[in-house]
């Protein structure tokens, strides 16, 4: 009878193997994370910058004004009060300048933790009920610029933490911490639109004022937007 030799792994080296793969998994995933992530701001980046041109469409048609009142069935005739939140003022572009709300969602925020059902008012309504309702909008909003404001002021970002407007959180799990408090989208009044470092230390997107100090950028300031003018919307 002729002996067959089967080869196979001993413990020492199956054991040796699996340590192998597991150091090749943790040093993939991070990369993959990250490659991820940037993807995903990517998109935040564009769509924001969609929203962006719709409302440069919309000003085009209503004496250079960005939207600045809240839900009414006539921009012309609504009353001249603020909107309350971004996705009142934002329910001007629906859908006569956007057609879907899906551009309004930023996947992994608290804001929007499913995908928009595209459930809009009837036109003409009076009042905002489907339209961007609750969960459907992740963006903030500058009122009150105009197609003529400075050109560097901002006008649309990643929805902040509640509290102090421009503060975001390194909590990913909660409203503002869509990118841990490193990152933020930032459209400007002229349509042009950047990923932005969110500082360290005060979890804000700082700008340099007129005396060279480091700010946040979405306050107020003698050299900067007026806030009362210009109130900084967060999303619902």
């Amino acid at each position: 009878m002729k002996n067959t030799k089967v080869s196979a792994f001993t413990l020492i080296e199956l054991l040796i193997v699996i340590t192998i793969i597991a150091v090749l998994a943790s040093i993939a995933l991070p990369a993959f994370t990250g490659v991820k992530e940037r993807a995903d701001q990517t998109k935040d980046l564009s769509n924001a910058k969609q929203i962006a041109l719709a409302l440069r469409q919309f000003a085009i048609d209503n004496n250079g004004s960005y939207p600045a009142k809240a839900p009414a069935a006539d921009y012309s005739d609504a009353p001249a009060t603020q909107p309350p939140t971004s996705n009142d003022a934002f329910w001007w572009l629906i859908p006569t300048y956007l057609q879907s709300e899906g551009i309004f969602a930023i996947s992994g925020s608290a804001y929007t933790p499913a995908n928009p059902d595209n459930r809009l008012d009837a036109v003409g309504a009076a009042t905002r009920t489907d339209t961007l309702k609750l969960g459907e909008n992740t963006y903030a909003y500058v009122s009150g610029l105009t197609d003529t404001s400075n050109p560097i002021f901002p006008l649309i970002a990643d929805g902040f933490a509640t509290g102090s407007p421009g503060t975001y959180t390194t909590n990913k799990a909660i409203k503002g911490g869509v990118w841990s408090g490193k990152k933020a989208v930032v459209v400007f009044c002229d349509s042009s639109g950047q990923v932005m470092r969110v500082d360290p230390t005060t979890h804000v997107v700082q700008r340099t004022n007129s005396t060279g100090a480091k700010v946040n950028m979405f306050l107020g300031a003698t050299d900067w937007f007026d806030t009362t003018a210009n109130p900084v919307l967060n999303p619902q």
